[in-house]
């Protein structure tokens, strides 16, 4: 049985062997050609400046949505709307002629709407899937289908910057300040992981600090410089030696196990895994979710919140969207964790949410 650890969510931290740039590089997720970016809203500039020049200037947007994406499609000077997004997470876009249309593939699952928007794709619009919760699940398809596909491995790996699309275009070369962002990313993420090799050992304040601080200035870089693409090599050599395969069959085999202790106690958003899907997270519904994340918070178990929606969105048009966004929580099931770690995470929710602590 492995120890308890101190703490289960938030930033991944990072050993000396995963940094390891001279290790046998693994199978990476996938196998297209295209371009690596500093991020995923960076890729999306990428894509967004090429269909300029193809004249399109509006793209149609999910209501259910992160800040980022908002960021770099202002970031591309193009003028935007709001289509609405299901509780089932399903889009609904009703886009105007021309127009780009943005669909996210929600927490490792294949949008419900993507078949029928694939195949507009080829008449009236521009279809740009952004593949960032579901990098490694099959959201491939045949090259005939005109589509733009963007991604980010950040969300899946110890990696403070990466993006990608299936675009073929020049980045812009790694800034100073970038490189410099990266080691201080590396350094605190094996401080972390230091850290957290001590289950037993008292909580650090400064050391949470210290590596928090790091991780919370590289988001900041990046919102601040959504159309920066220039990518330090040194990321992509870590990035194939991960272990994507064993990743995906780790996350695969941690929700399986949330779901049987959480089933019929929890509400969730997903209740089947397909083959072909790896998940983000296991992903539940809460009325207070607020306040069981903040019980969550109190007994070390970090979980994000998809997303805080956008001041752009109003919650009286899009209340749908508005309603993922104040209900949904999202529990951390990635390759760091092993069943322990779940039933950890299942006992303590089920606790919280039946007796309020």
């Amino acid at each position: 049985m492995s120890p308890e650890r101190c703490l289960i969510g938030g930033d991944f931290d990072l050993s000396f062997e995963e940094l390891d740039f001279h290790r046998t590089p693994k199978k990476l997720f996938f196998h297209e050609d295209g371009t690596w970016t500093l991020s995923g809203r960076a890729a999306l500039v990428l894509v967004l400046e090429y269909l300029k020049a193809q004249g399109v200037r509006h793209v149609h947007l999910p209501a259910y949505l992160c800040q980022s994406l908002l960021l770099a499609v202002q970031a591309a000077g193009f003028h935007y709307s709001f289509y609405p997004v299901g509780g089932n997470l399903c889009a609904y876009p009703d886009p105007p002629p021309g127009s780009a249309v943005l669909v996210i593939h929600y927490f490792g699952w294949l949008n419900a709407a993507t078949t029928a928007l694939r195949q507009e794709s080829r008449r009236s619009l521009s279809l740009i899937e952004d593949a960032s919760q579901s990098m490694l699940s099959d959201w491939h398809t045949s090259s005939e289908i005109p589509r733009f596909v963007i991604l980010s491995p950040r969300k899946f790996g110890p990696l403070p910057f990466g993006g990608w699309c299936n675009l073929v275009a020049e980045t812009s070369k790694p800034l100073h300040e970038t490189e410099g962002l990266w080691w201080r990313s590396i350094a605190a993420r094996l401080t972390k992981s230091i850290y957290l090799a001590q289950p037993h050992a008292s909580i650090n304040p400064l050391i949470e600090t210290f590596y928090l601080a790091a991780f919370e200035a590289v988001e900041a870089y990046l919102d601040n410089h959504p159309a920066d693409s220039g990518i330090p090599q040194m990321i992509h050599d870590m990035m194939t030696g991960l272990d994507w395969v064993e990743i995906g069959r780790r996350r695969r085999s941690n929700w399986r196990i949330l779901k049987v202790l959480l089933e019929d106690k929890i509400e969730m958003i997903y209740s089947d895994l397909p083959n072909d899907v790896v998940p983000l997270g296991f992903v539940i519904r809460l009325a207070n979710r607020d306040m069981v994340r903040c019980r969550l918070a109190e007994q070390r178990i970090f979980c994000p919140v998809h997303w805080q929606l956008p001041s752009d969105i109003s919650p009286k048009s899009f209340p749908e969207a508005a309603k993922l966004s104040k209900t949904i929580l999202t529990l951390p099931i990635d390759q760091r964790y092993d069943e322990h770690d779940m039933a950890r995470i299942a006992d303590t929710l089920i606790k919280i949410v039946q007796y309020g602590n």
